[in-house]
């Protein structure tokens, strides 16, 4: 015989763990074992006032950034709508089922506001590292950054105007061959690539 959910009358009570739905063999457990995050809340002390409404747990923050950075999700909207939805990442920044997620908006304003002046995310970084290349989880020989700094050759009291810059260019790109010209000016080159930008 078929079998059918039965949807009939709706469940009072639920008995669930959280624990229980998360496997023994998944990364996050193998972090949690070696993570020891109680040293965070004397370190960021100094960051917080004494009084006024809560704020968002830092512990939990950083264990969010953890699960970011260890499952490749780079975007914090993106972080926080998995950790709505996946038990793992719910279980391991010691969130139940019911407790609602802080908004991404929460970790541009410690970044921005809260921290701006101070060294600390840094320090809780290499200090969050350094634990898991202890516990073997990181090699630690190799790392790679998603954005890149380049200083920008540009003076203004240097600078060129556009058609100065088309001209050098087909000077440049041509080789005495012959320009397209109308009414004097110059048009491009049939061997000049375009000008993308």
């Amino acid at each position: 015989m078929m079998g059918r959910l039965n949807h009939d009358q709706e469940q009072f009570f639920y008995s669930f763990r959280l624990d229980e739905a998360v496997p023994a063999d998944h990364p996050v457990r193998r972090i949690a074992a070696v993570l020891d995050l109680s040293w965070v809340y004397s370190e960021l002390a100094p960051y917080y006032p004494k009084t006024g409404r809560p704020s968002i747990d830092p512990v939990l923050m950083i264990r969010m950034l953890i699960v970011g950075y260890a499952f490749g999700i780079r975007s914090e909207r993106v972080l926080c709508r998995d950790l709505a939805v996946n038990l793992a990442y719910r279980w391991f920044c010691g969130l139940s089922i019911e407790d609602k997620i802080p908004d991404h908006s929460a970790f541009s304003r410690a970044r921005h506001e809260r921290f701006a002046e101070s060294e600390v995310f840094r320090q809780v970084f290499e200090r969050v590292v350094d634990a898991c290349i202890a516990a073997g989880l990181v090699g630690g020989e190799g790392f790679a950054v998603d954005a890149s700094l380049i200083v920008a050759d540009a003076n203004k009291q240097r600078s060129v105007r556009g058609h100065a810059f088309v001209a050098w260019r087909a000077e440049r790109f041509n080789r005495g061959r012959p320009l397209l010209a109308r009414n004097g000016r110059l048009v491009m080159s049939a061997f000049m690539p375009p000008i993308r930008g």
